[in-house]
């Protein structure tokens, strides 16, 4: 029996290398061995921690993927993915140049050769700081008509926002946006995430930052409005040869806010200005807050009011009268009167340039009242049938008037 299975040895040990090499042939005909490369593999980055501890902060400048290139059986190559292998950087290993060692492995296939090109990860290194910001609510659309905002309050309403150095010295502000729209009561909201803008008013990446509260909550006050007359009294005398012409003011009406009850209080408003001794033009504002009592807000676009005050010097001229000029009334039945031809009345009128201006000698209509007087020469006082007597004076108030009678 043995010198059966020993003949022809080497016979039989290169029959058998022939089949394994004819079935390696056939196995790589069937799935031959290629090469592929996949793009874009993700790189895990593991232990920031080291970068942490220093207080630093990181930002990939390469090497967040990397383009693997594979070798191995069709079979094998044709179904990889990305998802299938496991690129690792160490940034615990970065060196004095801030490049991190990438490691590709695959690990449900390690007969697969595996090859890359990038080798490494470069980052860049910053100061880690921390800084504090007030965090603004901010309304979004219009609450119900009739309703005004009068409070917005952010719990917490400061918080620590940590970062890059370069990344938070661009913080301009931190808010929390609240939809009001047609909202007629007061309400809060939970736990909005706060939004970070910089000094251009753009919205900033807040995945690059850490917050010591990610959640803010939000309780908006909201209260009655109602719009009012607002009135301006003039007080005060002008100084001494001035007198006030007139004055006009805006706005005339304004918009209040408050409790219906404290709302009800208020049917208007009335401001007072005070002119005393003043000798010109006023062109001033009035603070319209200064002269709210009840527990109300002013919410107009007009916090003040302005007002302008004519104040003008006070002038005269006068205006002569003959004697036929001069009405004699209430003659005595059976007299007859007459004036001294020589007397001359001068009537100085004193008013501003406006008014004077305007002032005729018919205005003023000076006439001497004759009732009770008897026969004879008497002095009479001249009078006035004008609206404007009270500015109206003469130099001469007393004229003769001689009364005889009638033949």
């Amino acid at each position: 029996m043995k010198e059966k299975l020993t003949r022809n040895i080497g016979l039989k040990i290169l029959s058998l290398a022939l089949a394994f090499l004819i079935w390696v042939v056939i196995l790589n005909v069937d799935d031959p061995a290629t090469t592929s490369t996949i793009k874009d593999v993700p790189v895990t980055r593991i232990n920031e921690n080291a970068i942490i501890s220093r207080d630093k902060v990181y930002d990939v400048v390469s090497g967040e993927t990397v383009d693997v290139k594979v070798k191995g059986k069709r079979s094998i190559i044709d179904k990889l993915k990305k998802e299938d292998f496991r690129a690792v950087a160490d940034l615990s290993k970065l060196s004095l140049t801030y490049a991190v060692p990438i490691d590709v492995s695959l690990p449900r296939y390690p007969e697969v050769e595996i090859s890359q090109k990038v080798m490494t990860m470069e980052v860049n290194l910053e100061n880690r700081i921390t800084e504090q910001f007030r965090v603004d609510v901010v309304e979004k659309g219009n609450v119900a008509p009739g309703y005004y905002i009068s409070a917005k309050t952010a719990r917490p309403n400061i918080i620590q926002v940590s970062g890059a150095e370069s990344v938070i010295k661009k913080i301009n502000e931190v808010v929390v946006e609240v939809n009001v729209t047609n909202r007629d009561e007061s309400f809060g909201e939970k736990e909005i995430i706060p939004k970070v803008y910089d000094k251009n008013g753009s919205l900033m990446d807040s995945s690059k930052m850490t917050f010591n509260f990610e959640k803010v909550d939000v309780s908006v006050t909201l209260l009655n409005t109602k719009t009012v007359k607002l009135w301006v009294e003039i007080k005060g005398t002008p100084y001494y040869g001035y007198e006030f012409v007139g004055f006009d003011y805006e706005p005339k009406q304004v918009v209040i806010a408050g409790k219906q009850e404290e709302l009800d209080k208020v049917p208007y408003i009335t401001a007072v200005y005070n002119i005393n001794n003043r000798r010109a033009d006023i062109e001033d504002e009035i603070d319209i807050k200064d002269y709210i009592t009840e527990d109300v807000i002013l919410i107009d676009e007009n916090q003040n009011a302005v007002i302008n005050i004519d104040i003008e010097k006070i002038e005269s001229k006068e205006i002569s009268f003959n004697s036929n000029e001069i009405e004699l009334r209430n003659v005595p039945y059976g007299t007859v009167a007459t004036i001294d031809n020589s007397s001359l009345v001068y009537a100085k009128v004193s008013g501003t340039k406006g008014e004077l201006n305007e002032i005729s000698k018919g205005d003023i209509k000076p006439y001497i009242d004759l009732s009770g007087a008897g026969v004879g020469t008497e002095v009479h006082n001249i009078q006035f049938d004008s609206s404007i007597k009270d500015k109206v004076s003469l130099s001469n108030p007393g004229i003769s008037v001689t009364l005889a009678y009638d033949d």
